[in-house]
């Protein structure tokens, strides 16, 4: 929804492609850009980092089993079954994760990986915020989201009136305590690092402020607790 001064309507096609590809260029880069700096993955990559680490099994598995799961458990919180919703959400899955590493892969080729620890640092806190923005652009417009993304929005509508950084760290405790848990079993720990943490207290804060600042005319069509 576009909000002109206080009156809201819906947005033309052209508007919600320009939104969208706004909003996966500023998760893309961000992402790719935390994965390149090495200094710790998101919470839910760094879980099915962890999961795969000690199965064997390709990261790819568990992200898309994330994914799969939370576009279930989206169903069940709306009780019922949008076929087009799920789908594109899985699809979302599918074609982000490619672009995810295309660009991961374009900035360790440009040599970010072997930067001073302070510089990456600060390109990892920098690349988080992008990601922020990226997601409250997306869960704003309610186009086509990564169905962790879609599960958290609702969550947040539906138990914490509306606070994203609530929401974002109730959605990061679950990946935090499978990693955790992984720790305690196999004694490893891997993917996790300062950006995690980072991610985990403050990207639900960055989406909040993110919904008020960056392009702040794009109203929540979702708001399930009005």
């Amino acid at each position: 929804m576009y909000n002109e001064n206080g009156q809201l309507r819906n947005l033309s096609s052209r508007e919600t492609g320009l939104y969208f590809i706004a909003g996966l260029l500023f998760n893309a880069v961000g992402n790719g850009l935390t994965v390149a700096t090495n200094m710790g993955s998101a919470p839910w990559t760094a879980s099915a980092a962890n999961l795969a680490n000690a199965t064997g099994l390709s990261i790819s598995v568990f992200l898309f089993a994330y994914g799969l799961i939370a576009a279930i458990l989206s169903c069940v919180l709306l009780k019922s079954i949008d076929w087009p919703r799920v789908i594109g959400n899985l699809l979302f899955v599918l074609t982000f994760s490619v672009i995810i590493g295309f660009v991961s892969s374009f900035f360790a080729a440009q040599g970010i990986g072997d930067l001073p620890m302070p510089t990456r640092l600060l390109i990892d806190l920098i690349a988080i915020v992008s990601v922020g923005c990226g997601v409250s652009i997306t869960q704003r417009l309610q186009f086509i989201l990564h169905p962790l993304d879609d599960l958290t929005n609702l969550t947040r509508f539906m138990f914490f009136k509306g606070n994203a950084g609530v929401a974002q760290i109730v959605n990061f405790a679950i990946p935090m305590v499978i990693s955790l848990a992984v720790w305690a079993f196999t004694g490893n720990l891997v993917a996790v690092n300062i950006g995690t943490l980072v991610s985990f207290f403050f990207q639900g804060v960055v989406i909040g402020y993110a919904d008020k600042t960056v392009f702040s005319h794009l109203d929540h069509k979702l708001k399930l607790n009005n």
